[in-house]
């Protein structure tokens, strides 16, 4: 038994290896700058938590490990402490990979979208078939309504996140690459070094599956050293209900499948998911069943509820691509108002082009300040910025720009009854915003 003090023990991440360190039995204790939904989970462990960041904090519990990730200051005081006094200090992926060594299967969801619904899914699939599954998903899953799930130790699903390399400290029994885009390019030199990250992520893993290429959609690859298998989707209907469609291998006809998610893309992660059940011998039947049972992640084209009769509408997407779905999607609502937060000045700056663009089937548009995360204003570009920008030459009904909570919720409120849906879009506090339109 070892103890670990987690310092941001709150993050979507973090909460949920600190429990899954706590049922392997070990001590744990955390800190974090603000309450949270998280941190109630915490108590249900007897983990003990601090709000605040102070070297009183870790000096009392007396740690062998701290764990920190990359939203973590070097002149933290907790850190700061830590590094004073010799205690080894542990990052959240060295921790991960740590933690999925206990297990007889890990698997591996990375790409720059989709990981996880996709890790939802596959969850879901391995359930109904009573596999039960130990999962580590970065996001609330609404039928669980938490961030793990603790199963037994034979499977071990995950996200596996490419930013500063964090998903090679893993090696996976199956790694899926779901798609590839620039992001996190404050990290990653150019394209092509994140394109070599990928690669090694994928030659660590004994099976894989990726694209048949990174401009195909609906259309993957399975390979093992005794299989090479192309399985794909076709006849995709999106129904009042959700979306159906026709799952094939090597050309052969498999079966019709159903979700009850919406939008196309998700399509591209559910037949990642059948891949996956069907490699691990799960019947059709299960996961046929488990893909239907899927209601989806929180924040993902999530129903906050309305403001009068006009639904609100929250998504995670803030990269440029995410969120040309997520508001084509939204379209068959009708008219769209969409609110967005720009996540991290780096990000904005490196896909500007990007973003000019992604906004085009919107009908109107209210840009909030940018999240910061990690980072200072001048390493990149803000939301006014892309505001400026925008105003040139934009075709919007509505187009505006706010660093006050109250300014923009007023202004919404005024306006979304011209719209059939708002659509709240950002990976930071922007969800807040959308819980307070309904209030």
């Amino acid at each position: 038994m070892a103890k670990y003090y987690f310092i941001g023990i709150g993050g979507i991440s973090m909460s949920a290896l600190a429990i899954f360190l706590k049922c392997q039995g070990n001590e744990i204790c955390g800190s974090d700058l603000n309450n949270n939904e998280t941190l109630l989970e915490l108590s249900k462990y007897s983990i003990p938590f601090y709000i605040g960041h102070k070297k009183e904090n870790i000096e009392a519990f007396s740690p062998d490990f701290v764990v920190i990730n990359s939203a973590i200051f070097q002149n933290n005081e907790e850190l700061a402490f830590a590094k004073k006094n010799k205690i080894k200090i542990l990052s959240r992926a060295k921790v991960l990979a740590q933690i999925s060594k206990k297990f007889k299967n890990v698997i591996a969801i990375s790409g720059t979208h989709g990981k996880t619904t996709t890790v939802g899914m596959i969850s879901e699939i391995f359930i109904d078939a009573n596999f039960k599954p130990t999962v580590h998903i970065g996001g609330i899953l609404a039928k669980t309504n938490s961030n793990y799930i603790i199963g037994e130790n034979k499977f071990f699903i995950t996200e596996a996140c490419e930013y500063k390399n964090n998903f090679l400290t893993l090696r996976p029994k199956l790694g899926v690459m779901l798609n590839l885009e620039k992001d996190h390019m404050d990290f990653f030199k150019d394209y092509k070094d994140l394109e070599n990250s990928f690669d090694k992520f994928l030659s660590y893993s004994k099976l894989k599956i990726y694209p048949k290429n990174l401009k195909s959609e609906f259309h993957y690859i399975f390979q093992s050293n005794t299989k090479f298998i192309e399985f794909y989707a076709d006849k995709i209907i999106q129904t009042k209900d959700g979306i159906k469609f026709k799952y094939y291998e090597n050309g052969k006809y498999i079966d019709d499948f159903s979700l009850k998610t919406f939008g196309k893309h998700n399509v591209n992660n559910a037949i990642v998911a059948i891949m996956t059940a069907r490699h691990f011998k799960i019947k059709l039947t299960n996961i046929k069943r488990g893909l239907r049972n899927y209601s989806g992640v929180k924040r993902r084209f999530e129903k906050i509820g309305f403001f009068s009769t006009t639904p609100i509408i929250h998504d995670y997407a803030h990269h440029p691509t995410e969120i040309k779905k997520v508001i084509l999607q939204a379209k068959t609502y009708g008219k769209v108002l969409t609110i967005f937060q720009p996540h991290t000045f780096s990000r904005t700056k490196k896909l500007f082009k990007d973003f000019l663009k992604c906004f085009d089937n919107t009908d109107a548009l209210f840009l909030y300040k940018t999240y910061p995360a990690r980072e200072d204003e001048n390493q990149g570009y803000s939301a006014k910025k892309l505001f400026e920008n925008l105003k040139i030459d934009n075709n919007f009904e509505l187009l505006n720009y706010f660093e006050n909570e109250e300014e923009l919720l007023k202004e919404t409120k005024k306006d979304c009854s011209s719209y059939n849906i708002v659509l709240v879009l950002g990976a930071g506090n922007i969800d807040v915003i959308a819980k307070n339109l309904t209030k």
